[in-house]
Formats: C-alpha cells, structure tokens, sequence
C-alpha cells in the first residue's frame, strides 16, 4: 500500500477554523470592562436648606420663609427620624420651654402650608413631630466657596 502525502494548502490571509471561531466568540474586552452602563444622576433634592444664607429653595426657587419657620425646618431637619414634643421644639427653636403649646402646632401647619405638594413633617400622635421619612429635604451648612 503506497501512501501519497498531499501538500496543506493554508491561506495565511485568515486564522485556522479554530482560531476563527475563538475570536468570533464574545470575549470580554478591555473596552467592554470600562463601558459600564450609564447611572441615573442622584436625583437634586426637592428642598434645599441653606443655613448660611437662611434661605429655603424649593426646585431651585426661593421660598419665603420667617425666623421661626426657618428654624424649626432647619431643627428638624437637621435631626431627622427623631421625634420632638412640643415642649421640646419650645424649648430648642424659640428658647424657652413654657408657654403655648399650640404656637408649635400652627408654626407646623405654616410649614405645610408652604411645601403642600411635599410630605415635610409627620405627626406623631400623643407624641409630636418629625421630619417625614418621605421629605426630600438636603441642609447645606457652607456656602459653595468654601467648600
């Protein structure tokens, strides 16, 4: 029995079959590991506190505020899911613990009245007040130069 050996004709302008089929494969690439899928943006907070300024923003426009709307909001919302007696909020946003216990009550209800469209302070009933859990509320202490 003779046997022939033929000559193996291979193109060089193209790999073998089986590197053809490795590179056709889906591989994970340097570029597919930096390509991450985009990120929402962290949404802006709907109210923005900025004590330095004593100036409250809701979506960017200036809400009027007086001292005592501004510091209870600023109180509660710089001790968030805490909750103040009326007696409590007396004695730490106007400075003195006797008095009407009712003043807190309709200094609240201006605070609604102001941010209606937003949950901003809960009642908790028999106790007091807090800041809603829901309340999209940021405080910004430092004004931006010098952060």
């Amino acid at each position: 029995m003779t046997v022939v050996t033929l000559p193996v004709r291979r193109r060089l302008d193209r790999p073998p079959n089986r590197s053809r089929w490795i590179l056709r494969r889906r591989t994970s690439t340097v570029e597919d590991a930096v390509r991450l899928p985009p990120q929402p943006a962290e949404p802006a907070p709907s109210v923005v506190v900025l004590a330095y300024a004593r100036e409250v923003r809701r979506d960017g426009v200036v809400v009027p505020f007086t001292r005592i709307e501004f510091d209870l909001l600023m109180f509660l919302a710089t001790h968030p899911r805490q909750v103040f007696t009326r007696e409590q909020l007396l004695h730490h946003v106007w400075g003195f613990s006797r008095g009407g216990l009712r003043t807190v009550d309709v200094h609240i209800r201006r605070l609604r009245a102001k941010l209606p469209d937003r949950p901003l302070v809960v009642t908790v009933r028999g106790v007091g007040y807090r800041l809603a859990d829901e309340a999209d509320v940021r405080v910004i202490h430092l004004p931006p130069s010098a952060r």
